[in-house]
């Protein structure tokens, strides 16, 4: 039995490799699973990838012949979490696979009929590592199957189909069980018929004194370490040894001593790597037959069978009669038996006797007052709800990380991904090596950018930032490496550059992206030699400078685009710090709003402003595009307008609220994310029994003022200038800074017009001041 149990995890073993030699996307995935049902092989009940990257993790389910990808928003509700096993995944080599033990496991398996549908299962998983690309990063593949796999193989060898010549066909008391190192019994052989039962140890820990269930498996038992017998067995599976052993039961009942066998082996799995197999856990048998005792009371069989044919004959004649008369009866209870009972109905029955007339008259009584107090009941919660969201939400206003200071206080947050963040910052200022911070506009990049200066050895020395993106290449030139006195007709003076300011501390370039071809030359040698030499000088100067450069987009992109150097790159991303968007760690929404809400006080003169809990589900089931810097925004906003003290539901004008109220014949498209009530408003959900909700309007017809001929839609700024774009036929950054009015800053004027550009609106030509925006349509084809 050992040795077919290590064949079976050899073979699982084997083809989590060969998945992990193939092509790792969705498509692939779901057809080596049909590929699999349809050939009748080993069945498996999840497989899944995650990649090294934030996004691109694909997880599927499989439930008999259907198979379901579980979105990558739904990951948390797959119990245990797969995140958990990273840590000693990394570990690993390629060609490598690590065993896990058996645990409960639950996944989401959404069905027609019920759209929050759970499936839940023991299941064994194994994992390996699987390179990505040239880059050196690593994904994990998992592949995870039912424990009753390993089940069935026991119970196979326990039943009269049993594949041992040797093994007695008799119906007696024999059964096996699995073990791990611990002592654990995992589960036990069942009959052959009850292939798809659920795993059990009932049988197993008979005769023993223990604990009852571990974490992630209720089913586990562990004996107590009085029970030699058993420990001692323990002891020699986990050094690889078998034994064969006669047992002594005392029964006290019958005064007398009975004997059973006990036999054990080990299971190896073979994990890879050039090492000798692994002990992982072991297969125990148990036979306590007593055919001898069988034999001397086979005189009984005859009368045991003459009562039990008795019986059946009598039962059968009472079940008979009692049918023909109860079966009105039978029927209510019936369809009061299959009632919804979130939507009772009431009983109907064809024509039955007094008495039964009587009992559904009742039950249809019974029936209409649940139906009334259930309507009651919905109503008070909502007035419930509706008060408890516009109380004052309880926040933490301590910045710990789990009850600890926190070693970064000026990083607020939690959650899994800001730990992450936090460990990769102090990582980061321990060492002297440049650092590639990677975030979305907003998400607070400059702030880590600080913190790793802050803590590192050089926080003494200056921390100065540059903005790439706000400076044509001339300025940035002159900006980074300075000037000499007259190096050029307005050079009156001397400019040291930030490089020489920053010199024994930390230089922070934004937006690097944005960055000319030729700034990109310059800044590559400034960063390999550490020497720079400004405007106008003949002198290379040497810089003790640690680079800090952060970009909002995919600079592997711009790089297959020729338009971002492949080395300058490699030369930033010594380490790379990810900065997630506020959406991936909204736990930290209610402690950042409370944060910003006590600067709003100072700014606006307010004193003991606080924020409800409709206000806080509004802000955590909003998107956040524009990530922190919107949630200031939107904070700011609600304090200056807010009338009382508790911040409501109300109060917090977010973004997709605000395009509603500038376009309105766009608000069918601004997604709902929470219910009126759950946010403070109104109480205007309908009752579980009201009938079907009145069709929303219809739009007003008519142009959409935010929106591209093409489809695209634009902002408020961009559709503005819009019509002075057409008219034209392109337009500098001055003349949208001028055109847009209030104070444009440069870097905003430049942020829209590259936005016009990604979405194929306008073509960048030129460079420098002379950098021009043009209307694709208006731009001649080039000859070849």
């Amino acid at each position: 039995m050992a040795h077919e149990v290590e064949i079976r995890l050899g073979a699982y073993r084997q083809e989590l490799l060969f998945i992990a030699h193939g092509q790792l996307d969705a498509q692939s995935l779901r057809d080596h699973l049909a590929r699999k049902d349809a050939s009748g092989g080993l069945p498996v009940r999840e497989l899944a990838f995650f990649s090294p990257e934030l996004t691109g993790h694909i997880f599927m389910v499989a439930c008999g012949s259907a198979a379901f990808e579980v979105p990558e928003p739904m990951l948390h509700a797959v119990k245990p979490s797969h995140f958990l096993h990273f840590e000693a995944l990394s570990r690993l080599a390629p060609g490598e696979v690590m065993l896990f033990p058996v645990e409960e496991a639950e996944y989401p398996f959404p069905l027609e009929t019920n759209a929050n549908n759970r499936v839940f299962s023991p299941v064994i998983r194994m994992a390996t590592v699987v390179p990505v690309g040239d880059s050196g990063q690593r994904g994990y593949l998992f592949l995870g199957f039912e424990a009753r796999e390993l089940r069935n193989i026991l119970s196979i060898f326990n039943s009269t189909r049993s594949p041992l010549h040797a093994f007695s066909r008799s119906n007696e008391l024999r059964f096996s069980y699995m073990i791990d190192t611990d002592g654990w019994m995992l589960f036990q052989s069942e009959s052959i018929e009850q292939s798809g039962a659920e795993i059990s140890t009932m049988l197993a820990r008979g005769g023993h004194e223990g604990t009852l269930g571990k974490p992630g498996l209720a089913t586990a038992f562990l004996p107590d370490k009085a029970d030699a017998a058993y420990w001692d067995m323990i002891t020699d599976i986990r050094a690889g040894q078998q034994n064969c052993l006669i047992l002594k039961d005392q029964d006290k009942s019958l005064n007398q001593v009975n004997s059973h066998f006990l036999a054990y082996a080990p299971v190896r799995f073979y994990g890879g790597g050039g090492g000798q197999a692994q002990v992982v856990g072991g297969i125990a048998f148990v036979d306590r037959s007593q055919l001898t005792l069988v034999a001397g009371y086979r005189h009984l069989d005859v009368m045991f069978i003459i009562t039990i044919t008795t019986i059946g004959i009598m039962t059968l004649l009472v079940y008979l009669l009692s049918r023909y008369i109860t079966l009105p009866i039978f029927q209510l209870a019936r369809a009061v038996r299959d009632m919804d009972l979130t939507r009772p109905e009431e009983v109907e029955l064809p024509a039955a006797g007094f008495e039964t007339n009587n009992l559904k008259a009742a039950v249809n009584s019974l029936v209409a007052r649940l139906r009334d107090q259930m309507e009651q009941t919905w109503r008070k919660d909502q007035e419930l709800l509706l008060v408890s969201m516009q109380e004052r939400a309880s926040i933490d206003e301590s910045h710990t990380d789990g009850g600890a200071i926190s070693p970064l206080p000026e990083i607020i947050g939690s959650g899994v991904k800001i730990a992450q963040m936090k460990s990769d910052i102090l990582k980061a200022a321990r060492v002297d090596v440049d650092v590639l911070v990677v975030g979305e506009t907003g998400t607070g990049k400059q702030l880590a950018a600080e913190a790793i200066h802050n803590h590192s050895a050089r926080s003494g020395r200056p921390f100065i930032s540059i903005n790439c993106g706000a400076l044509d290449e001339n300025l940035l030139l002159d900006t980074l490496f300075g000037h000499t006195k007259g190096a050029y007709t307005e050079a009156k003076g001397e400019r040291k550059g930030a490089f020489l300011e920053a010199d024994g501390g930390t230089l922070f370039l934004d937006e690097i992206q944005a960055t000319s071809p030729m700034g990109q030359q310059a800044l590559l040698r400034a960063i390999a030699m550490r020497k720079i030499k400004p405007l106008g000088s003949d002198r290379e100067v040497d810089v003790n400078v640690r680079l800090i450069a952060a970009t909002n987009v995919d600079l592997t992109a711009m790089i297959e685009d020729r338009t971002f150097r492949e080395d300058l790159y490699y030369r930033l991303r010594v380490l790379t710090i990810n900065v997630p968007p506020l959406r991936e760690h909204r736990e930290s929404i209610p402690s950042l709003a409370l944060y910003y809400l006590r600067q709003a006080e100072a700014l606006v003169g307010k004193v003991g402003l606080a924020l409800s809990r409709g206000a806080i589900e509004k802000m955590n089931a909003y998107g956040w595009p524009g990530n922190i810097r919107e949630l200031v925004n939107c904070i700011t906003r609600a304090a200056v307008m807010v009338e009382n003290e508790v911040i409501q539901a109300n109060d917090i004008q977010l973004e997709e609220e605000r395009l509603a109220d500038w376009h309105p014949l766009t608000l069918s498209s601004v997604p709902v994310a929470a219910p009126a009530a759950a946010w403070g408003g109104d109480v205007s959900a309908d009752p579980p029994f009201a009938a079907a909700a009145t069709p929303s309007a219809k739009p007003a017809s008519g142009p959409d003022p935010a929106l591209h001929p093409s489809g695209i839609r634009l902002n408020e700024r961009q559709s503005k200038v819009y019509p002075l774009l057409v008219a034209r036929g392109g337009i500098t950054r001055s003349e949208y800074q001028d055109f847009v009015g209030d104070g444009l800053p440069s870097r905003t004027a430049i942020y829209d017009l590259n936005d016009l550009v990604k979405k194929g609106c306008l073509v960048k030509v030129g460079s420098g001041p002379a950098t021009r925006y043009e209307l694709k349509m208006a731009r001649k084809p080039s000859r070849n």
